[in-house]
């Protein structure tokens, strides 16, 4: 494959973009916290449909600012730099109009949370509207009541108007609109019928597909036209373990006949691509699947909307699995050029001649080339984080064993880079949500910043987490502090009789409800861990359901399900809860919480606080005033990093060794790439 790299070119877009305010930072002799942390110089990107412009997101003056570069001259041309949001969610309606919506800073784009309001501007810097206002821009309105737009889809072929949802009319059930991005208005096109979440169109721009969900059920609805009536598919239970009834619409196929959905099938019921006959109610056939791990993405061609392929998050990034085969042939010659990372398309021109790659390993987050797939060229782009020198960083292994009661479990160790891989400190990490997460092959800076120091970092992906299957899902529910914590535990009795861990050098930290796992450990598995760090974690499982989240409460009985809440008492809730055991905790604790956080609230951590200060247990506390769920401010980042790296060096120096039991372990581990 030829690959050609326009150095010339390259430096071109980045001096140019110098003259925007960014500079490229140098490599420091020692790596700075903030180093880890501090945002990326680039944010999303798009290609125009017949991709002869890329539409890109780059900070500029402390936010993401929208530029357009012509990508046959390189130049660059800086269209729009809002002063209190970030540009995110970027899309082309035809070659000239750009689309986006605006996040507060530090937020993660979401399609499922649009809440930062939606944007357009041509591509030459003119006619810019406000299509729809954000959730800043209404509270300074002084509304009541948040009215949100979210982009569903192009419609059909038009170069002039989207689809959207808007909750106009109910806040939680938003119905779809046509909606024109140069004058701004809307037309209804599908009225929310109840309880739907999420829509799907045909290539047409035809809605016919909804997903809904009450407190206790999901279901599906269905029209075979604009005109025909909405019909139920079908409806299961939120604990149903009927896995075959289970299904969630994707796309539709070429002819607009038939649906992709993904289905459970397998010992594992892992997510599956099938074919699905909406008239009969029918899987028409499977088409792809994986026995360990669930697929997640499937790729359509815009032109003709036939099938590409999907892909899966493996035990090292995110896997391919082409239907077609020229497609497979080009990322074979990709992955011949960019050996040792994983590169996935992220943007497409419609005819599919350009691509822009993402290229990225567990040591480096990432460079973008543009791959043009006719002349079979590969030009470097864009590295969002050229600070980070990738040989300074260290090899993240994926692992797995065996919890007790005989769960396969996955996960990572992370190496630090220059050490004996033998009796090293260990930082366990175990990640947030616990839903719909699990932590991936991949840069991640918390994990470097404590490699960095000289800890092997443990992640575990306990039971409920995504991407393993639907049983595995399941086996969570009712498990906070239970098994999902037993499989934590095992995991580090795992990597103590590896040799990996010196069992007197134990930390366990984590966030949300990696900070109830962090807690939990330090209360029923105290023998294990040296110190402990909670980060706007939850302590206590009844205060968690008393003071919900308010975006939550159609939600709360798919979260009392999982949380295990019985349903005539609560004290089952104080038997796996951190703040009813702090008598048990015996190690010194660092707690970090944010004042305005909506979703935990600040009394997990001050209650647990107390407690332990009573006890004499060494306490240190960081509490941010103009925080929410998690420090964006980078200040804020690096003093929390800051107080834990010293904090761990503390802490982790050892003069008794605490008594440590280790299970026996059924282990397979995968070997260093």
């Amino acid at each position: 494959m030829k690959s050609t790299i326009h150095a010339n070119g390259l430096l071109k877009i980045l001096c140019l973009f110098a003259l925007f305010g960014i500079a490229a930072a140098m490599p420091a002799a020692e790596i700075p916290v903030a180093d880890f942390f501090k945002d990326p110089t680039y944010g999303g990107m798009a290609l125009s449909p017949d991709g002869g412009k890329l539409a890109v997101a780059f900070r500029y003056k402390e936010r993401l600012a929208l530029a357009v570069i012509d990508m046959k001259t390189k130049q660059p041309k800086l269209l729009t730099a809002p002063d209190l949001f970030d540009v995110a969610g970027i899309r082309w309606v035809g070659n000239n109009r750009i689309v986006f919506t605006g996040i507060a800073p530090g937020d993660k784009f979401s399609p499922k949370n649009p809440n930062g309001g939606i944007f357009a501007i041509d591509a030459d810097g003119k006619n810019a509207r406000t299509l729809f206002e954000s959730a800043d821009q209404q509270r300074g309105k002084n509304a009541l009541v948040g009215r949100f737009a979210g982009i569903l889809d192009r419609y059909g072929t038009s170069t002039n108007e989207i689809l959207v949802t808007y909750n106009d009319r109910r806040a939680t059930e938003p119905d779809v609109y046509r909606l024109n991005v140069n004058t701004g208005s809307k037309t209804m096109v599908a009225m929310n019928p109840g309880y739907i979440r999420e829509w799907l169109a045909d290539h047409n721009g035809v809605v016919r597909a909804g997903m809904g969900s009450t407190p206790k059920e999901r279901f599906i609805i269905y029209r075979d036209s604009e005109k025909s009536d909405w019909r139920e598919l079908r409806r299961w239970a939120y604990d149903s373990t009927d896995y075959a009834n289970i299904i969630t619409p994707v796309a539709f196929d070429q002819d607009n006949k038939l649906l992709y959905i993904w289905v459970a099938r397998g010992d594992a019921q892992t997510q599956a691509a099938a074919l699905y006959d909406p008239r009969t109610d029918k899987i028409v056939r499977e088409l792809y699947a994986n026995d360990t791990y669930d697929v997640t993405i499937l790729s359509l061609l815009n032109s003709d909307h036939h099938l590409i392929g999907y892909a899966y998050e493996g035990d090292r990034g995110l896997v391919p699995a082409y239907v077609d085969k020229h497609s497979a042939e080009l990322h074979a010659m990709l992955d011949q050029e960019l050996p040792g990372a994983v590169n996935h398309v992220v943007s497409r021109s419609d005819d599919d001649t350009w691509n822009i790659i993402r290229s990225y390993s567990d040591r480096d987050p990432g460079t973008y080339y543009l791959f043009n797939t006719k002349e079979l060229t590969l030009e470097k782009l864009i590295r969002p984080y050229d600070w980070i020198n990738p040989a300074r960083m260290s090899e993240m292994r994926p692992i797995q064993y065996k919890s007790r009661d005989g769960l396969t479990i996955h996960g990572y160790l992370t190496l630090p880079a220059g050490k004996e891989p033998r009796n090293l400190p260990m930082v366990v990490n175990p990640h947030g949500g616990p839903w719909d997460a699990r932590d991936e092959w991949g840069f991640n800076p918390e994990v470097q910043f404590l490699a960095s120091r000289g800890y092997a970092v443990l992640q575990v992906n306990f039971r409920v987490s995504a991407g393993y299957g639907q049983k595995f899902v399941t086996a969570g529910y009712g498990q906070w502090g239970l098994a999902m914590q037993n499989d934590i535990t095992d995991g580090v009795k795992w990597a103590i009789a590896q040799g990996y861990a010196d069992p007197k050098r134990v930390a366990i930290y984590g966030a949300s409800y990696g900070g109830f796992a962090a807690m939990a450990g330090l209360a029923f598995t105290p023998e294990l861990y040296r110190c402990g760090i909670d980060y706007v974690g939850v302590t206590d499982i009844n205060l968690l359901l008393h003071r919900m989240n308010r975006d939550w409460e159609n939600e709360r009985p798919q979260i009392e399900l999982m949380v295990g809440k019985d349903k005539t008492s609560g004290d089952n809730l104080d038997k796996i809860s951190p703040l009813k055991h702090a008598d048990q905790i015996k190690v010194p604790v660092f707690f970090a919480y944010g004042e305005l956080d909506p979703r935990v609230d600040l009394k997990h951590g001050t209650r647990l606080i107390s407690a332990l200060k009573s006890k004499g247990i060494p306490v240190e506390v960081m509490i941010k005033p103009n925080e929410e769920h998690g420090y964006h401010n980078l200040d804020n980042q690096v003093d929390f990093y800051s107080t834990m790296e010293r904090f761990l060096a503390k802490y982790m120096t050892v003069e008794k060794t605490p008594e440590v039991i280790v299970g026996p372990a059924e282990v397979k581990e995968f070997p260093a790439k």
